[in-house]
């Protein structure tokens, strides 16, 4: 997807996004956000490796074990 859109931000401050930009990212679950030069960014919350893992979920204390289970149904699903 190439195209820019215009997304609404609710009261609350929720966005929802088009069925297209979902589709672009392969319908993720879960995406990671941080803002980079006041520029929000969005992306799939599928790590490639353990550290990474680690260094998202690790301060919402989600342990090891979970992040290496949760790695490796990922990995089986993706084929």
């Amino acid at each position: 997807m190439s195209d820019r859109v215009i997304l609404k931000v609710s009261p609350q401050g929720q966005v929802t996004l088009r069925r297209e930009v979902l589709a672009a990212l392969r319908n993720p679950r879960h995406l990671e956000a941080w803002v980079e030069h006041g520029t929000l960014m969005l992306r799939p919350a599928v790590s490639a490796t353990l550290a990474e893992a680690e260094a998202m979920f690790g301060k919402q204390g989600i342990t090891r074990d979970v992040l290496i289970e949760a790695l490796r149904i990922v990995k089986t699903r993706q084929g």
